[in-house]
């Protein structure tokens, strides 16, 4: 097999007695959108925290393709987009303005990220909006725009913790449909939601956390569903009977 766009080995984070997360071991490869799940307090954000690098763990390593993203955080960050629940959005720059300032911090010059951002902000509707400040922004538009700016460096893996928080059904439904397509072309998902459902019917794999620890890696396919049934009812009856 390929080498893998994201290699997780034996991450562990502990703060004082308490392990938020415990040897938790994945990869992921090319073409696959994968949901981490699990419950409130689960250990999902400290996960996607280690793997952007914007945490440290107690032990373990993260690697994108070849790059340790402790030895070499510049060429693994290059490889992926992060896009957390609360979107930091630059108030006083509209929303181009902060898809062009992101994309430069890639290497992307202003004229291709525009370019490159162009379906995206018509598939969002936001063809008007994008030129007003952000400040005026709703949470869900500013989700939209950080999910923009994420993909405009095109990245082989996004990260995404909750992204649909905040959007109406139309947005959730266009951001699904964008997720779909990035991961058509080659590249690659790891999801963090509460929405079974949506994760059942986007999701080829999923991980799931309970109580810091990595219960199931699990691929559902259509011949995997019919023969366990909804994805709530395998997800419940992992994380009710605890760790």
């Amino acid at each position: 097999m390929n080498t893998p766009i994201l290699h997780a080995q034996n991450l562990q984070q502990s703060y004082g007695t308490l392990e938020a997360v415990k040897n938790f071991t994945a990869e992921i490869h090319a073409g696959e959108l994968v949901g981490l799940l699990g419950p409130n307090g689960a250990g999902k954000s400290t996960t996607l925290r280690i793997l952007t690098g914007l945490q440290q763990p107690t032990k373990g390593n993260v690697k994108y393709l070849n790059y340790d993203i402790a030895d070499s955080p510049i060429e693994a960050r290059r490889q992926f987009g992060y896009v957390a629940e609360q979107p930091m959005i630059i108030p006083y720059l509209t929303g181009i303005e902060y898809v062009e300032f992101v994309a430069g911090m890639y290497g992307v010059d202003g004229t291709t990220a525009k370019k490159r951002a162009e379906p995206y902000v018509e598939k969002f509707r936001l063809t008007g909006a994008v030129h007003k400040r952000a400040d005026q922004y709703s949470h869900g538009m500013q989700q939209k725009i950080a999910l923009i700016a994420q993909l405009v460096h095109e990245p082989k893996i996004l990260m995404a913790d909750e992204p649909t928080v905040g959007l109406d059904p139309d947005g959730t439904i266009e951001m699904q449909n964008v997720f779909r397509e990035y991961v058509a072309a080659g590249n690659s998902i790891l999801l963090s939601t509460h929405l079974l459902e949506m994760a059942e019917g986007l999701c080829n794999r999923v991980l799931i956390l309970s109580r810091g620890t990595l219960l199931a890696d699990q691929r559902i396919g259509e011949d995997w569903l019919k023969s366990h049934g909804h994805l709530q009812d395998y997800f419940f009856m992992l994380t009710r009977e605890g760790v």
